[in-house]
């Protein structure tokens, strides 16, 4: 279960750095509190110096702790996802990654059919991870418990039972394109292309599809965001147009939009 990681780091953060101390502090279990630190671990967020753990600082500050410690669990699993060497963690985004691609926009977490395509696709792109038993492929537990980590990071969101709509949480992504603006943007805006390209660095793995557009499932969030007047899909300079797939054209996109401004 990813519940504990949060308690954990901030726990850490907060100055209780051996186990003993976690355990008083948090009031896990044993066995909840070792899979904390353990998961931490496995991601970048949590080292340690014996006797004591350390919390890695997260990458950025947006004034709420929930969506800061999601948003750095993101950057350090993309750190790895690099396709020269994957990292162990990077099933995490390449499952996330075929269902943005695929334009799939509901699953159900125990579609052997879904988890089994999924794998042939890792294996296409040169993802084999290994254990001592040999080659390690995706079945039902590990598809539902990496359903229930994507949940916890808002990237899908459980409808009923096991069955989960695909798109990235509302905040995330506003957060995400203002970092965007300020990093790689000028005057309020960022080209959609360098925006796509901004997430694959540092949140998640995605592309334009095939006919250079955004995937549907990341043109909701983008499309919702406009008619609450917190951005505009505008067309600025001279970048190639990019559509929004799977929406209907409204006031605040412009018809040739390459460029998403934030509305200050």
């Amino acid at each position: 279960t990813p519940a504990p990681l949060r308690t954990v780091y901030w726990s850490i953060k907060r100055g209780h750095t051996t186990k003993d101390e976690l355990k008083s502090d948090t009031v896990l279990s044993d066995d909840l509190l070792n899979q904390g630190i353990n998961g931490l671990r496995a991601i970048g967020l949590v080292g340690r110096q014996e006797p004591d753990y350390y919390a890695v600082d997260l990458p950025w500050k947006t004034g709420d702790e929930a969506l800061d410690f999601r948003l750095g669990v993101l950057y350090n699993l993309t750190s790895e996802a690099e396709e020269t060497d994957w990292g162990r963690q990077s099933v995490v985004l390449l499952n996330y990654q075929y269902l943005l691609q695929e334009e799939i926009q509901a699953f159900n977490s125990d579609d052997s059919s879904l988890y089994k395509k999924i794998n042939r696709r890792h294996r296409e792109r040169g993802y084999v991870p290994q254990s001592q038993q040999g080659e390690i492929d995706l079945n039902e537990h590990k598809f539902v418990n990496w359903s229930r980590l994507v949940d916890f990071l808002n990237l899908v969101h459980k409808a009923n039972g096991r069955r989960h709509t695909v798109y990235p949480a509302p905040d995330m992504i506003q957060e995400s394109i203002q970092l965007a603006v300020d990093e790689v943007g000028t005057n309020g805006r960022v080209t959609i292309t360098e925006y796509i390209d901004w997430l694959w660095e540092n949140l998640f793995l995605i592309e334009l599809t095939a006919d250079g557009n955004v995937p549907a499932s990341l043109s909701r969030v983008l499309f919702n965001l406009v008619r609450e007047e917190e951005i505009k899909i505008v067309e600025s300079g001279d970048a190639a147009a990019v559509d929004l797939n799977g929406v209907p054209r409204r006031k605040g996109i412009d018809r040739d939009a390459n460029s998403i401004e934030v509305i200050q």
